[in-house]
């Protein structure tokens, strides 16, 4: 009897969080597919004989198309009641994406299908957000940290293996290799994972429904700014740091690889400790805590000196300012109701790509009249701002 219900237990803590388990491998294989740009791209720009002007519009194409088909995916998410199929068939559109490039012949052909992967991208995460907010509604933050690390996993894996590939085969055989992890899990997720977000909103009280409870849900607007305040940082830092290394520095390529994988990896593991820890002490205590030592983390980076003291920077800096991300969703999802998830998710992740272009810009000129090092101490006021958005009221309002 006692090996029966012991049993009974592990099939039912093996379907609990197999879904988990499962959706967070599908966003490992959608962020794997961001060593596209950042590895086969340079290597299909000299084979193809392409300008920056085009490899950078070719970039930027894909991360403005990626950005507004999160607002169609998450409206498809709480009207058809599909998320399983649509986070399957975004997958597909990505391996798909990345076979058919393997054939172009010049930069068009390129851009179309950099924007038909793009609309795969964009649509993923409304889907899986909305999903694991359903299924794991007790433990939210948790469950979307989890979903966060599984995500930088992917960033990290990606350079390496496409660089292995493209050691061995040529680029076209590396995008046609890289498309199965697409196709393959994709089509496995749109067929054998079940449905878990119930019932969805009646269409004809959907708009009414979308309007009030999240484009004017000043509980929403204020994590919205809080997203969009630590996606600038994000976003002006990446492009930054790396400047600030070689430029300012004077470090090899390599040394300051290694500095940034360091951030990398301690990015990766960061969301899944803040996501556990905010299901037991609360959102707001977490994400002012993570706005300030981010804000202080990355105002400091200029003053450390090489080695101990600024890999120790940049392990703080990875770590308090991605852990923020799951916390912020959480805390959005709990002030909506959670038929419209996916709108929700849609319209933060628009938002945050549609205003992070800010960060770089601004960082930018900070730099041009003041030196890299002041540009990098400037990033830290992002999170600053997201920090005092996250003291005002709008964080304790309700719908």
């Amino acid at each position: 009897m006692a090996q029966s219900s012991f049993s009974q237990t592990l099939t039912v803590q093996t379907s609990i969080w197999g879904r988990l388990v499962v959706t967070c491998v599908a966003h490992m294989t959608e962020h794997l597919y961001v060593g596209v740009n950042t590895v086969v791209l340079p290597v299909i720009a000299t084979a193809l004989g392409l300008n920056m002007s085009q490899v950078g519009l070719l970039v930027s194409l894909r991360s403005l198309v990626a950005g507004f088909s999160n607002i169609p995916s998450g409206l498809l998410a709480d009207l058809i009641n599909r998320r399983s199929l649509l986070l399957g068939l975004s997958l597909i559109v990505i391996g798909l994406s990345s076979l058919l490039m393997s054939f172009a012949s010049g930069f068009w052909a390129l851009l179309f299908l950099m924007a038909f992967g793009a609309v795969g991208a964009g649509g993923f995460h409304p889907q899986s957000l909305a999903i694991l907010s359903s299924a794991y509604n007790d433990r939210r933050a948790l469950a979307l940290g989890l979903h966060d690390s599984s995500g930088n996993v992917g960033e990290v894996l990606a350079p390496l293996t496409i660089g292995l590939l493209l050691t061995y085969v040529d680029w076209r055989s590396t995008l046609q290799i890289w498309a199965v992890p697409g196709l393959a899990i994709g089509l496995s997720y749109a067929l054998f994972c079940q449905e878990t977000n119930g019932t969805s909103v009646p269409r004809a009280r959907f708009k009414h429904s979308l309007w009030e409870d999240v484009i004017t849900n000043r509980a929403v607007f204020g994590m919205f700014l809080i997203s969009a305040f630590r996606s600038m940082a994000q976003t002006a830092l990446l492009a930054f740091l790396p400047l600030y290394l070689t430029l300012q520095l004077k470090l090899s390529v390599g040394t300051m690889g290694l500095y940034i994988s360091i951030l990398f990896f301690f990015a990766a593991v960061a969301p899944s400790c803040s996501g556990w820890i905010s299901d037991r002490v609360g959102r707001v205590p977490m994400m002012i805590a993570g706005c300030v030592l981010s804000a202080v983390s990355i105002a400091v980076l200029p003053y450390l000196a090489p080695g101990i003291a600024l890999i120790a920077g940049c392990a703080v800096v990875g770590t308090m300012l991605w852990a923020l991300r799951p916390i912020i969703f959480a805390a959005a999802m709990e002030v909506t109701p959670p038929q419209l998830a996916g709108s929700l998710v849609g319209f933060l992740f628009t938002g945050n790509m549609g205003l992070s272009f800010i960060g770089p810009i601004s960082a930018g000129i900070i730099a041009d009249a003041y030196g890299l090092a002041m540009a990098l101490t400037f990033i830290g006021i992002f999170p600053l701002l997201a920090c005092i958005v996250t003291l005002s009221p709008l964080t304790t309002a309700r719908p």
